[in-house]
């Protein structure tokens, strides 16, 4: 059973909780010294499910004669009645650190926890802020008719973006996909002539409708960005609402396609002028089957687009989170309130208003996101549905001075300040089912929200 603690950020912190869990869960117990006491008490491992509290001795003449509820009790009374430390068998609680793994982000890096139902322990770890990070930008776009203009004033973002970035990136690299809707009716003229140029009405020659298409994959080439976005055509639909939410999923979870370095801040910049599709709004074209998830592009197209559903705000967030993404929206006035709305659903991302996607505007939205984003430690905790009842994760952190904390998120972060998170994990005492089971929980920085984040004091920062 997995858990994840979520962050956004990709810094490989692993913190591994062994839970040691036992066979039938046992009848409920009074507070005190008599939680440990129960003639229905058999074993050890039945004693040792009473709490962190109990001690069971195995002593072979321990009080002959006596039944074996008797050699489960607190440890001072087992001592008292004979039976030394070394016979005793307690809830064992231990923290390992592994020193053999550094990192000068964060420390520790490998953390081994080991509990037993009842007991919980607390980690702390720090997070230091970095003054320059490499960034990974990627510009998923509509490229439906109404976003023409738009696309025009985007072939000189890159060249002005990458010399901004320089003062506060060690390294920046730019990668490029479209997104329009799922090709198939309702959403676009099934008619053969439209299928192929969804814009012949209008004698303009337009590319087919799709789903999402990756383009380019990261490049620090500003000049072979610049190339892809000058041959970039518009394509056509036939409702208001785009497709963006199914490409993002896309783009976040084919990194070997899109070349997401693992070292890297990760921003997946969504441009539209139009709301987008949710979960269910499939059902018109028949389509009923959920999305999986999962990566589908083939020839950089993405094949799913026509056998699954939109992503669910849920299944999105989990896999921006898990794939380290930073979301940024740049949508049209009209549609500010509508994604404002949805961005709340989404830990880690930003929105940003723009009357028209001009390289300038374009350019602050992106500085002002990205000084946002990396000035916050947001943390989220959930745990998979079946594993609730097993164990529960708290997270609060120490924020540094000049910063402000609010539930468990810290902002205003300088560079080379360090945050401190406090995690306590703990297992309940009474486990859902009768089976023996080890359970293994694993905690990222990366899945926990535990990233420290840069806000330059310089405003062009990226």
């Amino acid at each position: 059973m997995t858990s994840w603690l979520r962050t956004y950020g990709s810094v490989p912190l692993c913190l591994l909780l062994y839970c040691l869990v036992v066979a039938v869960c046992a009848e409920d117990s009074s507070a005190g010294d008599s939680a440990c006491r129960s003639p229905s008490i058999t074993s050890c491992k039945e004693c040792l499910r009473r709490g962190p509290q109990c001690a069971w001795c195995f002593k072979e003449d321990f009080l002959d004669g006596a039944v074996p509820s008797q050699r489960c009790d607190l440890p001072v009374k087992l001592l008292r009645r004979g039976c030394e430390p070394e016979f005793m068998e307690q809830s064992e609680i231990k923290v390992e650190v592994n020193t053999t793994i550094s990192g000068t982000q964060v420390s520790p890096r490998d953390i081994s926890v080991t509990l037993r139902p009842g007991s919980q322990a607390s980690v702390v770890v720090a997070v230091k802020q970095l003054k320059r990070y490499p960034v990974d930008l990627y510009y998923l776009v509509d490229v439906s008719a109404s976003m023409q203009e738009n696309l025009d004033h985007l072939k000189t973002v890159g060249v002005a973006l990458s010399l901004r970035m320089t003062e506060h990136s060690s390294d920046l690299q730019l990668g490029f996909g479209s997104f329009v809707d799922k090709p198939v009716s309702p959403y676009i003229n099934v008619h053969p002539s439209k299928i192929s140029n969804p814009c012949s009405d209008y004698e303009i020659r337009c590319r087919p409708a799709h789903g999402f298409h990756h383009v380019l994959s990261m490049t620090g080439n500003i000049s072979e960005f610049t190339r892809v976005i000058k041959r970039q055509r518009i394509s056509g639909n036939m409702d208001t609402p785009e497709g963006g939410l199914d490409a993002m999923l896309q783009a976040a979870v084919c990194q070997r396609d899109v070349g997401w370095r693992p070292e890297a801040k990760r921003l997946l910049l969504l441009m539209t002028d139009q709301p987008s599709h949710l979960a269910l709004d499939s059902r018109l074209a028949g389509i009923v089957t959920p999305h999986d998830g999962q990566c589908h592009l083939e020839n950089n197209v993405y094949t799913g687009s026509t056998t699954m559903d939109h992503p669910s705000m849920g299944q999105l967030s989990d896999k921006l989170l898990e794939n380290y993404m930073y979301s940024i929206f740049a949508v049209e006035k009209q549609q500010y309130k509508w994604y404002e709305e949805l961005v709340r659903l989404l830990p880690g991302s930003y929105l940003g208003k723009l009357g028209l996607f001009q390289a300038p505007n374009l350019i602050e939205l992106v500085v002002d996101a990205y000084k946002r984003l990396l000035s916050e430690v947001a943390v989220s905790v959930s745990v998979e549905d079946k594993a609730v009842s097993r164990y529960w994760v708290s997270v609060s952190p120490l924020c540094p001075n000049g910063s402000t904390a609010k539930d468990q998120m810290c902002s205003g972060v300088q560079p080379d300040q360090t945050v401190y998170f406090n995690v306590t994990i703990g297992m309940h005492s009474c486990p859902d089912n009768g089976e023996d089971e080890d359970v293994t929980v694993v905690v990222r920085p990366g899945d926990l929200c535990v990233e420290v984040v840069h806000l330059p004091i310089i405003l062009e920062v990226y």
